[in-house]
C-alpha cells in the first residue's frame, strides 16, 4: 500500500486527506494519505521514520516549512531559493524538498487577468517566502510586514522589500494586493486588517481555507475588493504534488470536487453549531 501524508500541528481538519485520497481512489491506487501531528523538535524524527516505512511522498504545513527544508537530502531550485519545502518525495537515501507553494499561490492571481504592481504581505514564515518568490518573479514591489525584526531583514535584503514592524505599515492606498500569509484569522471573527485600513477595489488574498471566507476577506469584500481564499492555493500545490509524487497528471476534476464537497460540509457544520 502507498503511503501519504502530512507533516503539521492543528491538522486535525486539514483537507489534504480528502483532496488526494480522492485521487488514489479515481486513479485505482492502493493508498493512504494520514495525517502527521507532530511537535517541532520532533520533525526530524518523524520524517525519517516515514522514510523508513516506505511512504512515497508528504506534504509539510506551517509552521515546519522551513525546519523540514533543513532535513531533505536535496532541495530543488524553487526550494532552495525559498528555504522552505512543502513537499518531500522519496528519493535515494532520503527526501527531496520541492516548493509548490508558490506556483500554487500565483495561480489563482493569474487567473484573474489583473495587473499587480505593489503587494504587501503580512507575514514572514515559510508561506511568506514562498508568497514574495512568486511576486518577486513576476516584478511585483515588495512591502513585507511582520513581528521577526530578524527574519524581515531576510526579505529586505533577498527580495528588495519594504519591511515594516508588525501594525506599523503606512498609508495602503497603493496597493493591488494584499496577502494574509499568518494565521490571524483562524479565530472567528479575528483579522489582521481593520476594515477602513483596507483600499477599495484591490485584490486580498488570505491563505487560509478554514474558515471561509475568512474575517479579513468578509471585511474586503466589503469594501468592493475581489477576494481570494486559501482553498485556490491548496488545490493548486495539492495538484502540482500529484504530478511530483507520480509523475502523471492529476485526477483534476475529482480532486476539485472533493475540496469543494469538504469546504461545503464544513460550512454546513459551522452554521449548524
Amino acid at each position: 500500500m502507498e503511503l501519504l501524508g502530512l507533516f503539521g500541528t492543528g491538522i486535525d481538519r486539514s483537507y489534504s486527506p480528502a483532496i488526494h485520497a480522492a485521487g488514489l481512489r479515481e486513479t485505482g491506487r492502493k493508498g493512504q494519505y494520514m495525517l502527521w501531528p507532530v511537535a517541532e523538535a520532533d520533525l526530524h524524527v518523524a520524517m525519517r521514520g516515514a522514510y523508513v516505512l516506505g511512504a512515497r511522498g508528504a506534504n509539510v504545513t506551517t509552521p515546519y516549512k522551513e525546519a523540514a527544508a533543513l532535513q531533505c537530502l536535496r532541495l530543488d531550485p524553487w526550494a532552495r531559493r525559498i528555504g522552505a519545502v512543502n513537499v518531500l518525495v522519496r528519493g535515494d537515501g532520503g527526501w527531496i524538498g520541492h516548493n509548490t507553494d508558490a506556483d500554487g499561490f500565483w495561480q489563482p492571481i493569474a487567473a484573474l487577468g489583473r495587473p499587480v504592481r505593489q503587494a504587501l504581505v503580512l507575514g514572514t514564515g515559510g508561506a511568506a517566502l514562498a508568497v514574495c518568490a512568486a511576486l518577486e518573479r513576476e516584478g511585483v514591489r515588495l512591502h513585507v510586514a511582520g513581528r521577526n525584526r530578524e527574519k524581515l531583514g531576510r526579505f529586505a535584503i533577498e527580495y528588495k522589500a519594504k519591511t515594516y514592524d508588525w501594525q506599523e505599515w503606512s498609508d495602503l492606498r497603493g496597493m493591488d494586493l494584499i496577502v494574509n500569509a499568518t494565521t490571524i484569522g483562524r479565530k472567528p471573527g479575528e483579522s489582521p486588517l481593520e476594515e477602513p485600513e483596507i483600499p477599495e477595489g484591490i485584490v486580498v488574498y488570505d491563505l487560509l481555507y478554514r474558515p471561509h471566507p475568512s474575517e479579513l476577506l468578509r471585511r474586503a469584500a466589503r469594501r468592493g475588493c475581489r477576494t481570494l481564499g486559501g482553498g485556490g492555493m491548496l488545490l493548486a500545490q495539492a495538484l502540482l504534488a500529484w504530478r511530483l509524487w507520480y509523475d502523471e497528471d492529476p485526477p483534476h476534476r475529482v480532486m476539485t470536487a472533493a475540496l469543494e464537497a469538504a469546504m461545503q460540509a464544513d460550512a454546513a457544520r459551522e452554521k449548524g453549531e
